[in-house]
């Protein structure tokens, strides 16, 4: 049988080839895990320059495209503002030529009927200072002549004649029959003061 302290002896040795072999196995999968750590490290540096570099690539594009669509939308704008300030401008002109000619074209028949109205009041005036004034004449001229009247206006002198006969009766209470004038009469007198005055 074999030695029990022999059997110990080699129990210990091979516990400690074992400790050994698993620390120069922990060893080296600790340099093989520092290394791919290190590798993995550099990676996400280089990973991470390349992705800042795209990012801030991509970034100055956008700024640029971003002022330029500004500057293009600026431009745009003010021309927008500049037509529409001249068709503003123009309309403007034009309304107030409108309105100008409007006024001035109001204030003219304004004139014209204030003139008209003038001279038809005017007109109306001088007809009924005339038509006074060729009464006074004509009863002048009727007092005048008598009975001795021209033929041309003998008919019309005694229409007046009867006529103020009428109204002196009436105004003192006898008045004439209608029929007691002569027939004819009146209706000669008014066609010869018709006749006359159209003379």
């Amino acid at each position: 049988m074999p030695n029990l302290e022999e059997l110990k002896r080699k129990a210990q040795n091979a516990a400690y080839n074992a400790t050994e072999k698993a620390q120069d196995a922990a060893n080296a999968a600790g340099g093989k895990t520092a290394e791919f750590m290190e590798i993995a490290g550099e990676k996400a540096v280089a990973f991470k320059d390349y992705a800042g570099g795209k990012a801030g690539a991509l970034i100055d594009r956008a700024s640029e495209k971003a002022v330029a669509l500004k500057d293009y939308a600026g431009d745009k704008a003010g021309t927008l503002m500049d037509y529409a300030g001249g068709k503003a401008a123009a309309l403007r002109n034009v309304a107030g030529g409108k309105a100008g000619a409007l006024i001035d074209r109001a204030g003219e028949k304004a004139g014209a009927l204030k003139d008209s109205a003038k001279a038809n009041l005017t007109i109306l005036s001088e007809k009924r200072s005339m038509e006074k004034n060729c009464q006074a004449l004509g009863e002048w001229y009727a007092a005048k002549c008598g009975d001795d009247a021209p033929e041309a206006v003998a008919d019309i002198v005694r229409a007046i004649r009867r006529s103020q006969e009428i109204i002196a009766e009436l105004e003192s209470g006898d008045p004439a029959k209608p029929e007691d004038a002569e027939d004819g009469e009146q209706p000669e007198a008014a066609a010869a003061a018709e006749e006359q005055t159209e003379e």
